[in-house]
């Protein structure tokens, strides 16, 4: 036992004498240092309580206690001890630094700056103070401030990656002003540079690499940002940030086989995120992948059921057939999104797809606009000047099918009277942009832009009239029409009804689609074209074959429409007339009929109706647009879809040889069929009934003499049609966009527009 106590005192003995003798302080304050640096605060702090006690080294164990306490957002003791160190060496810049970080991260500016300062009349070269004192001048919105103490620290230490990071970030912030204040493009170049900078100095920091890609992204740089985030994934494969910007970036130039890749490598080796979930969902509806598509639309859901997983879910639906619980679906996301507008889009237009009476279409087109909380703040009215400034929103100036019914257009504008705009909202390019490019009307490149800087743009550009190509599609830029970029705002083509934005004064169509008998609205007022609002041109002729019902023995009847549009309405009129045609068959083609449950979907609707599975022909989409095409020499007569007439497809079956049966109804999109049919004489194949549908569809059917003749004279009758006159199209539009701007006049001026 007395051999135990002797132990103990003999333990605790060197302890008491280190208190009465402190250690080497340079000892300890270089041991001090690796501690901090590892993170052992605690064990610091010990020792640097005892360099306190030799007095040669008191101010450096102050300043070490300053860092050791900020790092541990012990902001009380981190000032208490940077005081102290500075007290004891004014002169000293490392004290007044820390001294300023301390205040920074206590939020009192204007004391961290008074410490900067101190600390370079010390050390007039110290490349740290610059930066921080930019940081200063950066928060109290003083980017030009902040830019110049960067470069200052850049010019001591052009390595400085802290520096250039900084820099980026206030250059960024500096466009950014300059965009609010007024529409400037010059700046971008400048901070990609910086960040570029910034990535070469620490090429292992995936942050640096992510914010490089939204910078490129910005600057319409697109192979560049996907390599940006593509490293940064490869630094970090958790980040979840990089992967859904390189999926939307791949996705916008077309590549959706590796957007796929990019979704599915980041959830295989992450845990289930739903953001990454619902974007993969997303890109697999678009490619036709639907089955594929709700299974990850649906994990998604069953992680967060927010209004984005609600709106991913309820697109795909839509490309299932199953209609009612898409628009359902959109309505839940409508309403946990408090009746936000951005997310109404995905139901405006799957309304159009059910739909038969426009009434509730129009009213919920009435809702939306009326969550919009944009102030339109119109530019001025004026007389018709010489040259009216026309410009076109669009998304679509690609090979797509706005671009078949813009192409007369755009190159047959009168340019005496009309100068025009194309207003691209696109990531991606192709022949067809180039040769719109080429054609000499003024180019802007707007995907990326932010709806504000857009409209400021659109202003500073001086338009006129503003024309909405794409509506609530896909590349809608419907805010910007919102705020009112323009004194005359119109929608056309690309959105099969109304807007609903209240600042969207008109719409154009013709008086077979709106005859005068649609829902009145306070705005999106129609104007009707005396003539059909479409002008098609082809931009492929393959052979013509005769009809194949000749060599086949049976009749095959044919469409190659969006599935969404294959409304039960549309298979029951389609069964109907397969019904009245013994041995008839049905060739169906789209991108979503490559999934097993829409195949299965359709045969057991069709087999309810008499019509067995072998009579069905379900093929998937051909990308290939010849090819696409010459699927038409497969099928003797085309079926419409109802309520949502074909238009691009009912043109390329005119093209094809193919007549195309269409079913009247009550909406814009129920009665494109009718516009595009009467352009080319063939009101014949126009039914205002479904029993006139059928009887159409069989006395075609009957008449293998009549389907050949048409075959022969389709395409000669077609050039010589209103369909395709260009000039006679693209003057009564201009006569049009002339009696718009005399009523948006005569509604600015209290006076009535003369007659045109």
């Amino acid at each position: 036992m007395a051999k135990s106590r002797q132990s103990t005192r003999m333990v605790a003995a060197p302890n008491v004498l280190q208190r009465s003798a402190p250690a080497n302080p340079m000892a300890l304050l270089m041991g001090a240092q690796q501690l901090i640096a590892s993170g052992q605060h605690a064990d610091a702090e010990s020792s640097l309580s005892q360099a306190l006690l030799h007095p040669a080294a008191r101010q450096e164990a102050h300043y070490l206690l300053a860092v050791s306490a900020l790092m541990q957002q012990q902001l009380d003791t981190a000032l208490s001890h940077a005081r102290d160190a500075v007290t004891a060496n004014p002169a000293g810049a490392r004290y007044q630094f820390t001294l300023g970080r301390v205040h920074k991260a206590r939020n009192d500016l204007d004391a961290a700056e008074a410490a900067y300062r101190l600390a370079l009349q010390a050390d007039a070269n110290y490349p740290d103070a610059m930066v921080s004192l930019g940081i200063v001048r950066k928060t109290r919105g003083d980017f030009a401030g902040a830019i110049e103490w960067y470069e200052r620290a850049l010019a001591i230490n052009p390595r400085m990656m802290s520096a250039h990071a900084n820099l980026a970030n206030a250059l960024a912030l500096r466009a950014e002003k300059q965009i609010a204040e007024g529409f400037d493009e010059e700046a971008d170049q400048e901070v990609v540079d910086a960040q570029g900078r910034a990535v070469a100095l620490d090429p292992r920091n995936p942050l640096l690499h992510r914010n490089y890609g939204v910078l490129l992204t910005n600057a319409r740089r697109h192979r560049e940002a996907i390599s940006a985030f593509n490293e940064a994934l490869s630094l970090d494969p958790a980040d979840m940030d990089s992967c859904l910007r390189l999926g939307a970036l791949l996705l916008a130039i077309g590549d959706m086989d590796l957007a796929r890749e990019a979704y599915l490598k980041w959830i295989d080796r992450n845990p289930p995120k739903a953001p990454v979930m619902r974007a993969l969902a997303a890109a697999l509806t678009r490619s036709g992948a639907v089955d594929e598509a709700l299974g990850w639309a649906e994990k998604a859901i069953a992680i967060d059921p927010d209004t984005s997983a609600l709106l991913t879910l309820g697109s795909t639906l839509m490309q299932s057939r199953r209609l009612e619980e898409s628009l359902a679906r959109c309505r839940e996301a409508i309403d946990l999104s408090a009746q936000r507008p951005d997310v109404y889009s995905t139901l405006l237009l799957g309304m159009s797809y059910l739909h038969e009476d426009p009434r509730p279409i129009f009213a919920a087109h009435a809702e939306f606009g009326r969550r919009l909380s944009m102030a339109a703040v119109r530019p001025a009215w004026r007389a018709r000047p010489e040259r009216l400034r026309v410009g076109y929103v669009s998304g679509d100036f690609v090979r797509h099918s706005v671009s078949y019914f813009m192409a007369g257009l755009l190159e047959r504008h009168d340019r005496q009277r009309f100068e025009i705009v194309c207003y691209h909202n696109n990531a991606r390019s192709d022949a067809v942009t180039e040769h719109f490019k080429s054609l000499g009307h003024q180019w802007v490149e707007c995907d990326g832009t932010s709806d504000e800087a857009l409209r400021r743009r659109i202003v500073a550009d001086g338009i006129d009239i503003l024309i909405d190509l794409s509506g609530h599609t896909s590349g809608s830029r419907y805010p910007v029409f919102a705020m009112g970029a323009a004194p005359v705002q119109i929608g056309y083509l690309g959105y099969p009804t109304v807007s609903g934005v209240p600042a969207m004064d008109f719409r154009i169509t013709d008086s077979v689609i709106d005859p005068g008998d649609q829902p009145d609205l306070p705005h999106d007022a129609p104007l009707a074209l005396p003539r059909t609002m479409f002008c098609y041109r082809p931009d492929e002729a393959p052979p013509l074959a005769a009809p194949p019902m000749r060599n086949a023995g049976h009749v095959t009847f044919g469409s190659f429409n969006n599935i969404a549009k294959v409304t039960d309405h549309t298979l029951t009129l389609w069964a109907a007339a397969m019904n009245a045609v013994p041995g008839s068959r049905l060739l169906l083609k789209s991108t979503a009929m490559a999934q097993a449950s829409n195949r299965s979907n359709i045969e057991r609707f069709m087999g309810a109706l008499g019509i067995a599975a072998e009579r069905l022909d379900l093929q998937p989409w051909k990308a290939d647009k010849r090819g696409h095409l010459g699927t038409y020499n497969d099928v003797d007569i085309a079926l419409d879809t109802y309520p949502y007439n074909g238009a691009t497809t009912t043109c390329e079956a005119l093209w094809m040889g193919v007549p195309v049966v269409s079913r009247r109804g009550a909406t814009h999109t129920s009665r494109m069929g009718a516009s595009l049919l009467g352009a080319i004489g063939q009101t014949g194949w126009v039914a205002d009934t479904d029993e006139a549908f059928v009887a159409h569809a069989v006395r075609l059917a009957g008449d293998p003499e009549g389907l050949t003749r048409w075959r022969l004279q389709c395409r000669e009758r077609l050039q010589a049609s209103e369909l395709f006159d260009e000039a006679g199209f693209a003057r009564e539009f201009e006569n049009i966009l002339d009696q718009a701007w005399a009523r948006r006049g005569a509604a600015a001026t209290d006076t009535p527009p003369e007659p045109t």
